[in-house]
């Protein structure tokens, strides 16, 4: 959804519009306001797969996640052919897909002159030279496969990386799109730490954290309701795009998942940061790898004061200017089309 608001933003600005917005999720009704606001009657919802947790919240359950999105197969089927029922009946010149598989599907039997981008950080994955050792073979194989069924249905994808590298004829390595409220930001360091949990588990260990720590001090973007005592020290919010904005300008440093887009964008700002990839998620591993890589933070396997102490403010020069491409290269790869 970040990237959706950031390439609207690019496009409307050089005088393309934004016809329509199919967003895939497994709940229509967790749609964030902000996000709804944005696109208003031009936002349409359909059911995609979605990820089921470990019984801890801390990972991914792979076995749980594949078995339970065989019984919703038909439903995707009547999904797919809604889609594409819609996409012939707007007749766009482009459509974009961020990394939905039932979007990809409704792609393939679209014929030009509609032509098909898929954007995401997951296909860098798939550059030459590109290593990530990290995790199951199970899980990279997976990945492998997912990835592979989007850029079936592409003619051409654009690789999301925290550095530049090495394009291929179908894959362009592009910079992350970051939204406009969080590039016009200024940081100053504060006291508190910032945290944002989608592996609501990690919460407990920051509770353990706060009650050894009397000094810790966070701010805590999560869904999860604990049902216990939390320490003085921490405060929870149900998540806000103008809050959490807000509180990222002045934190003491990130605490987050391994997603890509909250790491992008702390690194804009210098914001130090942490990262804690959830179990058995190749790609939250992948990306963990890469912070550490291009220097924009540091991972762990739990929060504890080991890992606050490994946080640091870094010297975001080159990786901002290189952010600051990212529409020049993004409205270069539409022009191409």
């Amino acid at each position: 959804m970040s990237q959706a608001l950031a390439a609207k933003t690019h496009l409307e600005r050089t005088g393309y519009s934004v016809e329509a917005v199919l967003l895939g999720t497994g709940s229509p009704g967790a749609v964030p306001g902000y996000f709804m606001d944005s696109f208003s009657e031009k936002l349409h919802t359909f059911r995609s797969p979605w990820l089921i947790r470990t019984p801890n919240k801390k990972g991914i359950d792979v076995g749980r996640t594949l078995l339970c999105q065989l019984f919703f197969i038909p439903l995707y089927l009547r999904e797919i052919r809604r889609i594409r029922k819609m996409i012939r009946a707007i007749g766009p010149d482009v459509v974009l897909n961020f990394y939905d598989l039932v979007g990809s599907f409704a792609m393939r039997k679209l014929n030009r002159p509609v032509y098909r981008i898929g954007v995401g950080h997951h296909f860098y994955l798939h550059l030459d030279g590109y290593r990530c050792n990290s995790g199951k073979l199970l899980y990279r194989m997976l990945l492998s496969w997912h990835t592979r069924l989007i850029l079936k249905s592409c003619d051409r994808v654009m690789a999301l990386s925290y550095r530049a590298g090495k394009s291929r004829s179908d894959i362009s390595v592009i910079p992350p799109l970051i939204r406009d409220e969080f590039l016009s930001m200024n940081y100053r360091q504060g006291d508190r730490y910032l945290v944002y949990l989608l592996s609501e588990g990690f919460l407990y260990d920051l509770i353990i954290l706060a009650r050894e720590d009397p000094g810790f001090r966070a701010d805590i973007f999560t869904s999860l309701k604990t049902g216990i005592e939390i320490p003085e020290g921490i405060k929870l919010y149900p998540y806000s795009s103008h809050t959490f904005r807000e509180k990222m300008a002045s934190c003491r440093g990130l605490i987050t998942t391994a997603g890509f887009d909250t790491a992008a964008e702390a690194a804009c700002l210098g914001v130090p940061l942490a990262v804690i990839p959830s179990r058995h998620h190749f790609e939250q591993q992948c990306n963990g790898s890469d912070i550490e890589r291009t220097g924009i933070g540091v991972t762990g396997e739990r929060i504890d004061r080991a890992l606050l102490q490994k946080m640091h403010i870094f010297d975001n020069a080159v990786y901002r200017k290189w952010v600051n491409r990212a529409g020049e290269l993004f409205l270069n790869n539409l022009k191409e089309s």
